[in-house]
């Protein structure tokens, strides 16, 4: 996209076309060794070396990379690489920025990737950077291993950053940036703004709405950030919008929801913080602002808040109900829920509802049968005051048990955690037919898991019991008086030691 080589066409987007490139190149072995994410997208892939070496002989005089140790000489910039256009840099350890780059004006793409420990870049090279190398339409500046805690800092983006008049995708990410300059809000043509795990980062330039040809803003792992902007709705053309933060502060912030409501073209997935801070729950409602986005699969709310003050549970009751998705939804988790019952007409019509994850405060005691999704294949549950669980799933009698029914048709992962006062699990005649995986942590007062459970689902591959006492005693390999009922299940891991096959657990 950034260095236009999709061309434009009013019916299909680009994404698309870029997406029918890539398949088309695929399915000719351009690009193999594919690793994909949980959801079955291509995150990364090679080619052959021979491709490769061919590609590289074509576009000799178009690209360069560099990799450079600490102690390198200095880069000379010989005449092949003048008129270079796309560029990648490597460095290792303590290296020192090859500031003579910055002399090929003629460069559209520049990827930088810093590895290992080393200090930040002096000051200086950023902003000769920026104003030197005004012709990119795509720059990364990111830092590969981040997760070791091995590299400093990196310094502040400067404001020289506006010159980059052309520019389309900057990526930032795993940067330890605070703040971004407002100046990188002149930046017009840019299409793509990636600041995931800048962990640091606690606003968004003022000026954003001013991005209004921004496509993808992808802001995932933005712990600090504190609020949305306000005119963040102006940006229109947003297909990706990773993370929205609702603020009590409305000086600043974009404050309500309803800012999401022009966004009408939003896809993927989308994570809403600090729903805890809505005040104006039927405006929520009267807006609808999920409910049209029929591309969004994945949603996540977090019913977090600001400051300590009390909130009362059923607001979160009425803005759940208020934040309906489209019925396409694929995945959903809503965590810190306050309400006293997590049951929601729209939640039993997402008939597509693929994954499930729900975290509620003390508060919650009943749930939906949600056991009625047909095409649940992964739930997650943490709700501690629930003390009886039917399998459907059910909660403390709120809802009937069928006497015998085939409830989550295709569930293959069931995981119960942090359900402190659970202590019977009604199983009645359920069939899970397809369950591969069952997982309980800290469900220290359950007493035992339903035979029915154990005898009927044929598929049970993994079995996983952590912190929770009665169970540890009662299905103890050699010891206790239930083991038996376990003992054919393949993988099994007691406090995160493996059962069979090993020795004992120690409790």
């Amino acid at each position: 996209m950034a260095q236009g080589y999709l061309g434009f066409d009013n019916d299909t987007e680009m994404e698309v076309i870029g997406q029918e490139y890539f398949d088309h190149l695929a399915s000719r072995s351009f690009f193999q060794e594919f690793e994909k994410d949980d959801d079955e997208n291509i995150i990364s892939c090679q080619m052959h070396d021979i491709i490769h070496d061919f590609a590289q002989f074509l576009t000799k005089n178009e690209y360069f990379t560099v990799e450079i140790n600490e102690g390198s000489e200095e880069l000379v910039i010989n005449t092949s690489n003048e008129k270079a256009r796309h560029s990648m840099l490597t460095l290792y350890g303590g290296a020192t920025f090859p500031i003579s780059i910055c002399s090929i004006k003629s460069l559209r793409s520049l990827l930088i990737d810093r590895t290992f420990p080393m200090y930040s870049l002096p000051d200086d090279v950023l902003p000769n950077l920026f104003g030197k190398l005004t012709s990119l339409r795509a720059l990364k500046i990111s830092e590969k291993y981040r997760r070791l805690n091995l590299i400093i800092a990196f310094p502040a983006i400067p404001k020289e950053v506006k010159k980059l008049i052309h520019l389309k995708y900057l990526n930032l990410s795993d940067q330890d940036v605070e703040k971004l300059p407002e100046t990188l809000c002149e930046l017009y043509n840019l299409q793509t703004l990636d600041i995931s795990w800048c962990r640091k980062l606690k606003e968004l330039p003022e000026g954003m709405g001013k991005l209004i040809n921004l496509r993808h803003l992808i802001n995932d792992g933005t712990y600090s950030l504190s609020y949305m902007p306000k005119g963040i709705e102006k940006l229109t053309c947003l297909r990706t919008l990773s993370k929205f933060v609702s603020s009590s502060d409305g000086s600043k912030a974009c404050s309500t929801l309803a800012c999401l409501k022009d966004l009408k073209h939003l896809r993927g997935r989308l994570e809403i913080t600090g729903l805890g801070n809505v005040t104006n729950v039927s405006e929520v409602k009267r807006m609808q602002i999920l409910s049209s986005k029929k591309s969004l699969f994945d949603l996540t709310l977090m019913f977090d808040k600001d400051g300590e003050g009390e909130r009362k549970k059923d607001d979160d009751e009425l803005l759940l109900d208020a934040l309906q998705p489209h019925p396409n939804l694929e995945k959903l988790g809503v965590y810190r829920y306050r309400g006293s019952t997590f049951h929601s007409d729209w939640i039993m019509s997402l008939t597509g509802l693929k994954e499930l994850s729900l975290t509620c405060s003390g508060n919650c005691l009943y749930l939906s049968p949600l056991g009625k999704l047909p095409s649940l294949e992964s739930l997650r549950i943490a709700c501690s005051r629930v003390k009886k669980l039917v399998t459907g799933i059910e909660s403390d009698g709120a809802f009937s048990s069928s006497t015998s029914a085939i409830l989550f048709p295709k569930l293959k992962v069931l995981k119960f955690s942090s359900i402190s006062e659970w202590e019977e699990w009604d199983y009645g005649n359920t069939i899970l037919p397809c369950l591969a995986s069952l997982s309980i942590k800290y469900c220290r007062k359950l007493r035992a898991l339903p035979d029915g459970l154990l005898q009927g689902a044929k598929n049970l591959q993994h079995l996983k019991i952590y912190k929770s006492d009665l169970l540890g005693e009662r299905y103890r390999k050699g010891t206790g008086e239930d083991w038996q009922k376990i003992s054919h299940i393949p993988n099994i891991k007691f406090n995160r030691s493996y059962l069979q096959g090993g020795p004992l657990p120690l409790h």
